[in-house]
This record gives C-alpha cells, structure tokens and sequence, in this order.
C-alpha cells in the first residue's frame, strides 16, 4: 500500500497524482492548489519513493512490476474507500505505470493525462542504464546536502516558484537509492504497443526541445498508431518537469481534459 495525501472536496471527482522517479508527492503542490476548489485531489508517493515502503530485494529485476502492482493495490483502495473511479494525472516513470496498467484494468480509470511519460525507446532506455552509477553518486548528494541540493536548481531552474523548488528538493532526499542502481524505470515492451492498447481517455502532453522523452518524434508516433482514445499535446520550449516549467499551460490542458471524462463533465 502507497502513502498518500489528500486535499480538495470529498463531494467532487477524484483526480489522483502519480510522479516521476525520484520525485514525490511533494513536487505537486501547484497542481493541488490549482485543482483543490473543483476536484477531491489524491498525491501518491510511488515504491520506493517518499514515504512509501522501499524495495524488496526481489522485486529489484522487475521495478516497474512491483510499482504497478502497488499502484493497482492503493487505486483499488481509493475506489472502494471514496466510492469514485479516478481520473489520474502522471509523469515521467509514474505515467508510464500507469498507462500500462489502464491496459489491464481499464475499469479503474475515467481519463489520463500523462506528463512527458517514460515511453522510452531503446536507446533511451539503455541511457538510463548507462546512467544508473551516475545517479546513484547523485543520490548520495542529495540526501546528504539537501541545501546544495536546493541551490543547484535554483540556479539550474530559476523560472519556478519557491514550492516547486523545495517540493523537488525535499523529494530528492527521499528517493530508494536500490531503485537508481537498477537503472530501469519504464515497462519492458515497446510503448507503441501501450499506446494502442489504451481504451480510457489519454492525452500525453510532451514539447518540443531535446530536454523531453516524448518529444516531437514520439508524439507522430502517437498520431500515426491511429488510437481514437488517445491524443498528444506539445508544449514548446520545455524540459521533462513540463508542468513546473510552464504551469499555466499545463493547468489549460489539464482543465480543458479533465472536464471532458467520462463522469467529470
């Protein structure tokens, strides 16, 4: 079962926040504040993340099967104890769980809305691979200098807002360093076949600069698997934290796309 933590009004639609690796509920607190008046507003910490359980040794070969898993588990939970199917608003890593788990189990869903999702190619999935012992050094950091931390993205991102900034520093300190030495964090089978299978409502919202997973290339591959339930949205000029870099647009899509759900309208 994942932590998680709730805000809004109980009378109104359920919309459930599902982050990236290495972020947490945390890095949400624009996207609360923004649907709290008109919806019931549920931010999951995913495994391994936040202050959800860590990793079992053996669910190490497989993360993305153990964070569905979980992620099947604590949505069956919500369903039941809110009495609402939920519309789910994801990124990176989360998104991807996500999408692949609305392939089996449709039924738990009214929408989705994905943020730059780990629809990853196999040469970005060797990357992250590549990558893994250089996240793990940056874990160590993380954790023990949170203020370094919080002054490298200042710097690095100084168009976001003071709660963007500690909601992802605090994330960062929080992060299952046994998940980073994997170095995997999307399902194993192409994408394209996710993004076929998908029968709930989706827009995948991605931009059009190198700093994206989707990107430009991705999202004609979106369009040319032809899903009627599926749809792509580019916002330019931004890297893989699209909603923290350009809020308003985000927030556009989002209200426009979560009003058209089935049971939302």
């Amino acid at each position: 079962m994942l932590s998680y933590y709730v805000a809004g009004n109980p009378e109104k639609p359920l919309v459930v926040l599902v982050h990236g690796v290495c972020d947490a509920s945390t890095t949400w607190v624009d996207t609360i504040n923004h649907l709290k008046s008109d919806y019931l507003v549920i931010a999951l910490d995913s495994l391994g993340h936040g202050t959800s359980p860590r990793y079992q040794p053996a669910e190490l070969p497989e993360p993305a099967v153990a964070g569905e898993r979980e992620l099947e588990e604590t949505l069956e939970f919500l369903e039941e104890t809110y009495g609402k199917t939920v519309a789910v608003v994801a990124h990176s890593m989360g998104a991807a769980m996500v999408s692949e788990l609305s392939t089996r189990r449709p039924d738990l869903f009214r929408g989705l809305i994905l943020e730059d999702p780990a629809w990853l190619s196999d040469t970005q999935k060797q990357g992250y691979l590549d990558r893994r012992h250089d996240q793990v050094e940056l874990s160590q950091m993380w954790r023990g200098d949170p203020l370094q931390t919080l002054a490298g993205n200042l710097e690095l991102r100084p168009h976001w807002n003071a709660a963007s900034h500690f909601g992802w520093a605090f994330a960062k300190a929080l992060v299952d360093p046994a998940l980073l030495e994997v170095g995997i964090v999307s399902f194993t089978r192409p994408w394209q076949e996710v993004a076929a299978e998908l029968s709930v409502p989706t827009t995948v919202i991605t931009s059009d600069t190198d700093e994206v997973l989707v990107g430009l290339d991705g999202a004609k591959t979106i369009r040319e698997v032809g899903n009627p339930a599926l749809k792509v949205e580019i916002i330019p000029g931004q890297d893989h934290a699209l909603r923290l870099g350009a809020p308003q647009a985000f927030f556009a899509v989002l209200d426009r796309d979560l009003a058209t759900f089935p049971a939302f309208a």
